[in-house]
Protein backbone atom coordinates (compact mmCIF):
# COMPACT_ATOMS: atom_id res chain seq x y z
CA UNK A 1 0.00 0.00 0.00
CA UNK A 2 1.08 3.18 -0.95
CA UNK A 3 1.41 6.64 0.43
CA UNK A 4 -2.02 8.17 0.79
CA UNK A 5 -2.46 11.94 0.00
CA UNK A 6 -6.04 14.03 0.45
CA UNK A 7 -6.38 17.39 -1.87
CA UNK A 8 -8.90 19.73 0.07
CA UNK A 9 -9.01 22.14 -2.91
CA UNK A 10 -12.21 23.95 -4.43
CA UNK A 11 -10.77 25.45 -7.35
CA UNK A 12 -11.11 22.83 -10.01
CA UNK A 13 -7.95 23.52 -12.41
CA UNK A 14 -5.33 23.77 -9.54
CA UNK A 15 -7.02 20.58 -7.83
CA UNK A 16 -6.67 18.81 -10.89
CA UNK A 17 -2.86 19.63 -11.65
CA UNK A 18 -2.07 18.47 -8.34
CA UNK A 19 -4.08 15.10 -8.31
CA UNK A 20 -2.37 14.40 -11.73
CA UNK A 21 0.80 15.20 -10.73
CA UNK A 22 0.70 13.29 -7.56
CA UNK A 23 -1.09 10.25 -9.06
CA UNK A 24 1.21 10.18 -12.08
CA UNK A 25 4.35 9.87 -9.19
CA UNK A 26 2.65 6.80 -8.52
CA UNK A 27 0.53 8.10 -4.52
CA UNK A 28 -3.15 7.09 -4.11
CA UNK A 29 -4.73 10.61 -4.45
CA UNK A 30 -8.17 11.21 -3.79
CA UNK A 31 -9.58 14.56 -4.03
CA UNK A 32 -12.74 17.00 -1.50
CA UNK A 33 -13.62 20.29 -3.40
CA UNK A 34 -15.15 22.31 -0.14
CA UNK A 35 -14.72 22.34 3.75
CA UNK A 36 -17.81 19.97 4.30
CA UNK A 37 -16.74 16.84 1.96
CA UNK A 38 -13.34 17.75 2.97
CA UNK A 39 -14.25 17.13 6.78
CA UNK A 40 -15.60 13.85 6.02
CA UNK A 41 -13.23 12.45 3.82
CA UNK A 42 -10.51 13.68 6.61
CA UNK A 43 -12.70 11.27 8.76
CA UNK A 44 -12.94 8.58 6.40
CA UNK A 45 -9.56 7.14 6.57
CA UNK A 46 -5.91 7.32 7.48
CA UNK A 47 -4.00 9.89 5.26
CA UNK A 48 -0.27 10.23 5.18
CA UNK A 49 -0.70 13.73 3.92
CA UNK A 50 -3.32 16.61 3.21
CA UNK A 51 -2.92 19.05 1.13
CA UNK A 52 -5.64 21.91 2.52
CA UNK A 53 -6.51 24.75 0.61
CA UNK A 54 -6.76 27.71 3.36
CA UNK A 55 -10.00 29.33 1.67
CA UNK A 56 -12.51 26.79 0.77
CA UNK A 57 -16.68 26.82 0.82
CA UNK A 58 -18.59 25.59 3.74
CA UNK A 59 -15.58 25.06 5.90
CA UNK A 60 -12.42 27.13 5.26
CA UNK A 61 -9.03 25.23 5.81
CA UNK A 62 -8.03 26.56 9.29
CA UNK A 63 -11.61 25.70 10.84
CA UNK A 64 -10.99 21.69 9.68
CA UNK A 65 -6.99 21.92 10.52
CA UNK A 66 -8.58 22.95 14.24
CA UNK A 67 -11.69 20.33 14.09
CA UNK A 68 -8.88 17.40 12.84
CA UNK A 69 -6.75 18.30 15.83
CA UNK A 70 -9.35 18.23 18.45
CA UNK A 71 -9.95 14.74 17.83
CA UNK A 72 -6.31 14.26 18.32
CA UNK A 73 -5.20 12.89 15.07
Amino acid sequence: MGIRILVIEDELPIADFVVRGLREEGFTVERAADGPEGWHALQGGPWDVVLLDWWLPGLDGLTLLRRLRQIDR
